[in-house]
């Protein structure tokens, strides 16, 4: 391969950031939009240097042009657009959360492992220089043993994101914004919880907002929230026996890590990053097709399994519910 052929599928705001991160790739190049709307899609091309602009799915997948296609659509679009795409022997980068339910994520990996074909769920953050930085702190004993983890993502959704209020739309703040401080559980505590303890305020429909406490071994825990109708801090902190790490300003998207010992000693990674950060996870996905890898390393299918079952027991046994769970 010399650089990666690029689709986006969608021309909404995910979708535009995701085309601004992949000016900062020099090995990737978008070769083709899909649009519902043609205006739409040819508006979204000309901006980003794409001359190809798709209203049928099914004929860029059978166009030869792309090694990946990136999903930048809602939540509920997502598992017949995987599961085509694979079909097709296309690999895919999905946004997260990847699919509504256990049952359409066993349907997807089997597809995956069918055709043997790259699939991801698309967990940028762990991406991010910074992220890595802070998991080789841990990995190095730089702290001792992870105590416990602090980390929230809340903020206030506008009513133009009104889908994401919906059940019919696989919406809520748990799997929206409450899938990134789990990851960063899970970075921490791979083993996975012990027991799980939730609370959460709805609209009827689903979740406003997710309040977590996951407990480990030895009394070790993780304090996590994610929400649509309040503000928090935006930083991570990783308390381990010797020390403690923070990743920030923005966990999900940091360009900082800093290390803080019991002694007083102090250590930063600072790598500020031009255009919205996607370029990492763009590197990422080209790096494991040049490598004819299956899935990323830096975000397994286990783990995207793991986050899911999580998620999934939390909303039902909070009576959050959605149509896909009947089918």
């Amino acid at each position: 391969m010399n650089q990666i052929r690029w689709a986006i599928v969608g021309t909404g705001n995910i979708a535009r950031q995701f085309a601004e991160g992949m000016r900062e790739a020099p090995d990737a190049v978008l070769s083709a939009v899909v649009s519902r709307s043609e205006a739409s899609g040819r508006a979204f091309a000309a901006q980003f240097g794409c001359d190809q602009v798709y209203t049928d799915y099914t004929q860029l997948l059978e166009s030869g042009q792309v090694d990946v296609v990136y999903l930048g659509l809602p939540n509920h679009r997502h598992f017949p657009y995987i599961l085509e795409a694979l079909e097709h022997r296309v690999a895919v980068l999905s946004e997260k959360p990847m699919v509504d339910n256990r049952r359409q994520l066993d349907q997807v990996l089997e597809k995956a492992r069918e055709k043997q074909v790259f699939l991801m769920e698309g967990m940028w953050t762990r991406c991010f220089p910074a992220v890595q930085t802070a998991k080789s702190w841990l990995a190095q004993g730089k702290i001792g043993r992870p105590l416990s983890l602090r980390a929230s993502f809340s903020f206030l959704l506008e009513e133009e994101n009104a889908w994401r209020f919906e059940s019919a739309a696989a919406g809520g703040a748990l799997r929206d914004v409450g899938i990134y401080p789990l990851a960063m559980a899970y970075l921490v505590f791979p083993e996975g919880p012990q027991q799980v303890h939730a609370t959460v305020r709805t609209n009827g429909q689903v979740d406003l907002s997710c309040h977590m406490l996951l407990e480990y071994s030895d009394g070790r825990a993780a304090l996590l929230s994610g929400a649509f109708d309040q503000l928090s801090g935006t930083e991570a902190e990783i308390v381990g026996e010797t020390g403690r790490i923070v990743i920030g300003p923005e966990f999900w998207r940091p360009t900082t890590v800093t290390r803080y010992g019991n002694d007083g000693a102090r250590e930063e990674f600072t790598l500020p990053y031009p255009a919205t950060g996607f370029q990492y996870e763009i590197a990422q996905v080209n790096q494991c097709l040049r490598e004819g890898l299956l899935e990323c390393p830096l975000f397994t299918h286990r783990e995207t399994e793991q986050i899911s079952d999580l998620i999934e027991d939390i909303r039902l046994r909070c009576g959050i519910r959605y149509p896909t769970d009947e089918a």
